[in-house]
């Protein structure tokens, strides 16, 4: 499975492998203004979570047990130069924006 977000768009695009590569689905998420890409999307296997920046929101998005994607969380920064990553695991996500100008550690807590 990989993920596309159209630059400036509240929408993500999943392509899943069959024989090919296909569109499976769009889902809505959070964006802002147009996006800067200095934060790789992140996919967690086990926590079945997916981490996406798109403009000023990062999102973290669950795969459920039907396949169908739920947006857990989207943080607004309130800029669009965000940079970060996650934790190998999905335990931490470590970011540093234009706003704060400095990194900033959030732990994961399941729902």
């Amino acid at each position: 499975m990989f993920t596309f977000s159209p630059k400036g768009k509240e929408q993500m695009s999943v392509y899943e492998m069959n024989n090919e590569f296909t569109k499976t689905k769009d889902i809505t998420i959070k964006c802002g203004s147009d996006s800067i890409c200095l934060f790789p999307s992140q996919c967690i296997n086990a926590k079945c979570m997916l981490m996406s920046k798109n403009g000023e929101y990062v999102n973290i998005i669950r795969k459920k047990q039907n396949g169908d994607l739920l947006i857990q969380q989207s943080m607004h920064f309130g800029t669009k130069l965000i940079s970060g990553t996650m934790s190998d695991n999905g335990q931490y996500l470590v970011t540093w924006d234009n706003k704060q100008k400095q990194i900033q550690i959030r732990g994961y807590q399941e729902q």
